[in-house]
């Protein structure tokens, strides 16, 4: 998916940082022209007259009390975002993506966590003000993690969209949350974490106490850290901050490799030092490391313990539990000899987004007459049919307790008077898993 950041200073409109994943039309006599949707590299900049425009309409609008949040033109819709009162962010996305506006919204928060998580609140606040230059360099820092926000394709995740931590399903947590809190214990340390890429195995209390966007934000930047050993455990020292404890004070994300894609990581002050983590780390997995190297293999890239057997219609899913703010997802549903293409892959991940996004829409709309509606309704099932170019699915989602939420692909061979059975006997399964 393509979209366009800019983060501008309203005062001088001077831009500080601006990054897309596709290349702008540079036409100075028709700035609302904004996107050329062609696949090109993301390193650009936007015409001086369009940040302009963006940046005193934003700003007149404020002056007579109206809270712009968004508009549009022919060929994008601009979303508008105030990370304080002389900074904002804007995101333009293309019309034809037709994404409801509280995914768009959260991926602008996810945006801000992500700039005062590696920068710092105070830190962007007082040099926009003094020195914009020193600033616009610092924010280099991001530049690849904010590609990697814009571009949903480099994680295969859905945190950014269900606002619940991706996880993992169907295996014995036991004696990975046994092993985290020998960890935990020993360093009096609150906020512990293993993850498998950018998916949690298990947490501590005061990690998942954390706001959604910051464990996402943590996740990935665990999940993108440059490994550079396949063999002995190598330890990556982050400084960050976290707004939900203290925005002023400076914290460390210290992670270790274990092994294949499996990281510990933990939030700390200065102590403990680097090499005491890591020999702390392979005293408490080392009694466990068949069974972290037997999770490494099951789990990656499926997400799904093999004792969890999907019917062989189903093509990916996701499942969501809101009660304990997790989600599960896979493309590949079925452990095969060789993993399917990534072009496939890519396929599977858009079109099972496409479906989420769709029942959000709706199930925000009002599907009766008001004067209807005596209790709050909401859609509880509901089957689309996908058609493009490459493939067709047939897509259904099933919604129980209002809280446990899943989202199927079929096959499109599939007759339509079996998804139903299948959709229940599978929600049913993930209920007892997750």
């Amino acid at each position: 998916m393509a979209y366009c950041l800019l983060f501008v200073n309203t005062n001088t409109c001077h831009p500080l940082l601006v990054r897309s994943t596709s290349i702008l039309e540079r036409n100075e006599h028709s700035p609302e022209m904004i996107l050329n949707l062609l696949d090109r590299p993301s390193d650009n900049q936007i015409p001086l007259a369009l940040i302009g425009i963006l940046t005193s309409s934003y700003t007149f609008s404020n002056k007579f009390g109206i809270k712009l949040r968004s508009c549009h033109t022919d060929d994008c819709t601009i979303h508008f975002y105030e990370y304080n009162e002389h900074l904002l962010m804007c995101l333009l996305e293309p019309t034809e993506f037709d994404i409801p506006t509280e995914c768009t919204q959260y991926k602008l928060v996810l945006l801000r966590t992500l700039f005062n998580m590696i920068i710092g609140y105070e830190y962007i606040d007082q040099k926009s003000q003094t020195n914009a230059q020193k600033l616009e360099n610092d924010l280099n820092l991001v530049k690849f993690y904010v590609d990697t926000i814009l571009n949903d394709e480099r994680t295969f995740s859905f945190g950014d969209l269900t606002q619940c931590a991706d996880t993992l399903c169907g295996f014995d947590r036991h004696i990975m949350y046994s092993c985290l809190k020998s960890i935990s214990d020993h360093l009096r340390c609150d906020h512990v974490c293993i993850t498998l890429s950018n998916r949690i195995i298990a947490s501590s209390v005061g990690w998942s106490r954390l706001t959604q966007a910051e464990q996402y934000i943590l996740t990935l930047l665990i999940s993108l850290n440059d490994y550079s050993n396949d063999i002995l455990p190598t330890v990556r020292d982050m400084p960050i901050y976290l707004d939900s404890i203290d925005r002023s004070h400076n914290y460390r994300l210290l992670s270790v490799r274990l092994l294949g894609q499996i990281y510990v990581s933990i939030l700390c002050s200065s102590t403990p030092k680097m090499s005491e983590f890591e020999s702390l780390v392979e005293k408490y997995s080392q009694p466990h490391i068949e069974h972290i190297q037997h999770l490494n293999t099951l789990l990656y890239p499926r997400s799904f313990h093999d004792n969890i057997i999907f019917d062989h219609n189903i093509q990916a899913l996701l499942y969501i539990n809101h009660q304990t703010h997790f989600c599960v997802s896979t493309l590949e549903p079925h452990k095969g000899n060789s993993p399917i293409s990534m072009s496939m892959k890519k396929h599977r991940y858009g079109v099972l987004r496409q479906f989420y996004m769709e029942i959000i829409r709706m199930d925000k709309e009002q599907m009766m007459p008001y004067e209807v509606l005596k209790n709050d309704m909401k859609m509880n099932e509901m089957y689309l049919l996908n058609a493009d170019d490459q493939n067709e699915y047939k897509c259904y989602f099933v919604r129980e307790e209002t809280v446990f939420e899943l989202f199927i692909l079929f096959d499109v061979n599939i007759p339509s008077i079996a998804m139903r059975g299948i959709a229940k006997k599978t929600i049913a399964l993930l209920r007892k898993n997750l």
